[in-house]
């Protein structure tokens, strides 16, 4: 008979989160499962889909309503999961922008979840690593995480929903956590959850030394793949003996070999957004470049730059170019008009040599998530619940 120390296989309904950067990526999303038959997890954050109350998301003016309402009229077999990444305070940017108190900006959070909910999301990511004035306290992040896990599965019991649970707690950095650390942290969340009896989450996030700047993995993994692997076993130890699955975060551009040593130290779901946009925007410009449309090209590099929006994923000592910069920020502009109206002129330039734009932008898209899936093999019933680090 097994006791609360030995590690126990955990339940995870799908090995790969998928950003829906665009219509694209989400259809992209959708052919790579059924082309596979696998399960693949959608993980819009608050800021790219996000409640219509809330003012929506900047992913193709999509809102939770008509998001969710896409997804499920073009997956008829469910193999998609719709998850929130990424909920919880001040991650809608409005709650910083009009300067929330806490009280309000965790109230917003659960009306957000609640949408959710309504809409059928199946897991929900509770993250309360981030302050209005910067990042939480870790001590800080677990009491308002607590809180708001409990409020989130009251909602859910009363709207008649099994809602699965991710929860983290930690902004995410460029090393791993320390294992006697988040064996602390992990027992006395748990724990809390359980006094209040809640239900265990389905996934913890832990630090896996993943971390996207610009276009690259700058975190400890492409430096030291087998260290992190080590620490990262670790860890999946400490999740298994709570029989909770250890989920990864920003894992964009991560080579198979990089992949391989997440997967045998026993990293069991792992997230990939940015990396997607950049691959369709890199698309778009090549087929720009293919129907000789250097004007609109021009264009859309120079709406890109100046939407601000790769200020955030800059390296401290970037050598990137203003290029380099709009490729970053492409994927931003793409539900705006000035996007919209270079695209259908693109769009008719290859319907004249009998090419469909979509299509192609499609396809890169889905070549990307097949590097991912591919190297996350669904795994089978294990004999023992012990990762293994056959490396």
């Amino acid at each position: 008979m097994s006791n609360s120390h030995e590690p126990t296989e955990p339940s995870v309904p799908s090995r790969l989160g998928v950003g829906p950067m665009s219509k694209n990526a989400v259809d992209a999303a959708i052919r790579v499962a059924y082309r596979r038959r696998r399960r693949l997890m959608l993980i819009p954050s608050r800021r790219q889909v996000e409640a219509a109350e809330q003012g929506g998301g900047y992913v193709e003016g999509w809102t939770t309503e008509s998001f969710s309402e896409y997804v499920r009229s073009h997956d008829p077999d469910n193999l998609i999961l719709l998850c929130r990444d990424h909920g919880g305070p001040y991650q809608n940017p409005g709650e910083k922008q009009q300067r929330y108190a806490l009280g309000e900006a965790m109230k917003s959070a659960a009306q957000s979840y609640e949408v959710d909910i309504r809409q059928g999301f199946d897991l929900l990511h509770v993250d309360t690593s981030v302050d209005l004035e910067g990042i939480a306290a870790v001590e800080v992040a677990i009491d308002r995480a607590v809180d708001l896990y409990g409020r989130v599965v009251e909602l859910a019991h009363s709207l008649g929903r099994n809602t699965l649970f991710e929860i983290g707690f930690e902004d995410q950095g460029g090393d791993t956590n320390d294992p006697a650390e988040f064996a602390e942290q992990v027992g006395t969340v748990l724990e809390r959850l359980k006094a209040a009896r809640l239900p265990k989450p389905t996934f913890i996030v832990a630090q896996t030394a993943t971390k996207v700047m610009e276009t690259r993995n700058v975190g400890g993994l492409t430096l030291a793949p087998f260290a992190v692997a080590t620490t990262v076993h670790e860890l999946a130890r400490v999740t298994r003996r709570h029989g909770v699955a250890l989920k990864a975060h920003n894992c964009d551009y991560l080579d198979r070999d990089q992949l391989g040593y997440l997967n045998a130290a026993g990293v069991d779901a792992l997230n990939v957004a940015p990396e997607f946009g950049v691959a369709e925007t890199r698309a778009f410009l090549r087929m720009l470049e293919e129907l000789n449309l250097p004007v609109q090209r021009e264009r859309f590099l120079e709406a890109a730059y100046d939407s601000g929006s790769w200020k955030k994923w800059m390296h401290p000592q970037t050598t990137a170019t203003d290029t380099d910069r709009a490729v970053i920020a492409g994927h931003y502009i793409f539900a705006t008009e000035t996007f919209q109206a270079l695209k259908e002129t693109a769009r008719h330039a290859a319907r004249q040599r009998g090419i469909d734009l979509d299509a192609r932008l499609r396809i890169a898209v889905e070549h990307a998530i097949d590097h991912y899936a591919e190297a996350l093999p669904e795994r089978l019933p294990a004999t023992e619940a012990e990762p293994s680090m056959a490396l």
